[in-house]
């Protein structure tokens, strides 16, 4: 791949990894402040101990976009950035860039689903 190209990508993902982050933060800040208004019902509770479950959720959610991000960058440290784990055969540019962190080419990934590998 093209050094410009591997430069746009790192950018993208590097964009997306702030992204995550900023959120992250914003996310746990959010969390911290539920139900500190000091007049709480057992309703308002249940819903506030909901709502810190789903910010926790997302948060897993977001800590493997993070783990994917990172490898990818590190691909891209490696000159690896682009080729297919499974086959070795360069993974379409199309295909990174509706996912950057695509670890392999259509072929290989549409094989793994239907033999129920995620």
């Amino acid at each position: 791949m093209e050094k410009e190209r591997l430069e746009y990508f790192k950018r993208v993902l590097l964009k997306t990894r702030e992204g995550i982050l900023n959120k992250s933060k914003r996310l746990k800040e959010d969390s911290y402040s539920l139900g500190t208004d000091g007049i709480q019902d057992m309703a308002d509770a249940a819903s506030n101990t909901y709502t810190a479950d789903i910010l926790m959720s997302l948060s897993d959610n977001d800590i493997n976009l993070l783990k994917e991000i990172d490898n990818a960058l590190d691909k891209i440290n490696n000159n690896t950035y682009g080729i297919c784990e499974e086959c070795e055969e360069k993974i379409n540019e199309k295909r990174l860039e509706a996912n950057p962190v695509a670890r392999y080419c259509i072929t290989c990934k549409r094989m793994m689903e239907q033999k129920g590998i995620q």
